[in-house]
């Protein structure tokens, strides 16, 4: 089962199988998407507003099989295409994350960030962040060579027109990386090519902890007062992510670590190379 970069396990098919049938049987009027049902199906399947359970059952599969932590299950509910809860658990490092729109985050009951002033504290450039990101399954020449070109101007130092950013993470899964930005351990998570199942839980993790989430066309985050939000909610069904973790405001700075949230993202989408996919289903 499956192929060589993303390999498919058969106990991915059983937890969604057995995630499947509760959320039916518990809210039968809503809709639902599984990352497996999806790979049987194609992308033959509709994006409605309807409410829409949204499930990984397995992220960061390969991590998985090689005995690696850094592997959960994500379920997300989504209404009008917007992402409004989340459930990430991790098994092996047995944390539990769970975020409502409006109602906060918690890891194992514990507010989201972790880490608060002065242990979490306010960078200003990239070269005082962690960052993290993915290589993709995609391992065409074309398509390695842009990811590589992208990491190079991010590592490369100021003087070479890079950002120097302090150090570039891939985990191998994208629900733990956001986990991270919304724990407070990493400040910024880069990725394209990721699903909607990816996102569905983990970018209402994210802005429930004080966080923002990018496009490349624009910002959402759920600190923002409403006169501000001149877009849509981030679109989880266009595979592309940007996601800066909360920033406390600077010393009589007040809305500063909103607008530092702002331009560490630019500052990424700058130097990284855009890769187009597919929406996920058909809108």
């Amino acid at each position: 089962m499956g192929n060589e970069v993303d390999c498919v396990t058969a106990v991915d098919c059983r937890i969604e199988e057995i995630i499947s049938r509760r959320l039916r049987e518990t809210y039968p009027e809503h809709k639902f998407v599984g990352e497996e049902t999806a790979a049987e199906i194609g992308n033959d399947y509709e994006v409605t507003d309807d409410p829409t359970w949204i499930v990984d059952p397995v992220d960061g599969t390969n991590n998985f099989v090689h005995h690696f932590p850094y592997a959960g299950i994500s379920i997300g509910l989504a209404v009008n295409k917007e992402s409004v809860l989340g459930v990430i658990y991790l098994p092996v490092l047995d944390e539990l994350y769970t975020a409502a729109k409006g109602l906060g985050a918690q890891l194992n009951g514990q507010t989201l960030p972790l880490f608060h002033p002065p242990a979490l504290t306010t960078p200003t450039a990239l070269s005082q962040c962690a960052m993290l990101t993915g290589h993709g399954l995609i391992r065409s020449k074309e398509y390695v060579k842009s990811r590589i070109d992208s990491f190079k101007r991010l590592l490369l130092e100021k003087e070479q027109g890079g950002a120097s950013v302090r150090n570039l993470r891939i985990i191998g899964s994208t629900i733990s990386d956001m986990s991270l930005i919304a724990k407070g351990a990493a400040e910024v998570f880069w990725e394209v090519g990721a699903h909607a199942w990816d996102f569905a839980a983990s970018v209402i993790l994210v802005l429930e902890s004080g966080g923002a989430v990018f496009d490349g066309s624009g910002w959402w985050g759920s600190n923002i007062p409403e006169d501000e939000r001149s877009l849509l909610p981030l679109n989880i069904w266009k595979r592309r992510i940007l996601a800066v973790r909360h920033m406390p405001d600077l010393p009589g700075k007040p809305g500063s670590g909103r607008e530092i949230q702002k331009q560490l993202a630019a500052d990424v989408l700058n130097l990284v190379e855009d890769t187009f996919y597919e929406p996920d289903g058909s809108h």
